[in-house]
């Protein structure tokens, strides 16, 4: 019997990682799907429970260039934000982001997600979800979902 968390979250990151490979009808309509792909990713990652590895398994690296080619192709309107550490103090330097780099790390690491799981690693593959959401593709999607809503509102 499949794991209920693995599965919703097997569903979320495959929906998200469509989006990289099609070319829906308008910009509008893309960007939509994007965000409520990225939102239901969040909400994933609460509803999986927190759960240690069993083996963590190492997996070979997934390539990011092809992620970044095929992001940039689906979303040729996104580019360069600001950004500035929230906790960091008003007297901060803005740095940049990149849409497409965001897109592409997110890919990466929810891939992985998808190896872990295609290789048995249930209990991996969940704390890789999480962890990875904790401090890394994490940070780049709620960047990239405030970049998202500033531009479509």
């Amino acid at each position: 019997m499949a794991n209920p968390t693995t599965v919703a979250m097997v569903s979320a990151i495959n929906a998200y990682l469509a989006l990289l490979k099609e070319e829906p009808d308008s910009e509008i309509r893309r960007l939509a799907k994007l965000c409520e792909a990225l939102d239901c990713l969040v909400v994933e990652y609460h509803r999986a429970p927190n759960v240690e590895p069993d083996t963590l398994v190492d997996l070979p690296s997934v390539p990011y260039e092809p992620l970044a080619a095929r992001a940039s192709a689906s979303f040729p309107e996104l580019g360069l934000y600001a950004v500035v550490d929230p906790i960091q103090g008003m007297d901060q330097e803005v740095t940049l982001g990149d849409a497409i780099d965001d897109l592409a790390d997110i890919a990466r690491d929810l891939s992985s997600v998808l190896l872990l799981v295609e290789n048995g690693a249930v209990n991996d593959s969940i704390w890789e979800f999480r962890f990875g959401y904790q401090t890394h593709w994490g940070v780049h999607l709620h960047q990239l979902r405030g970049y998202l809503h500033s531009v479509m509102h």
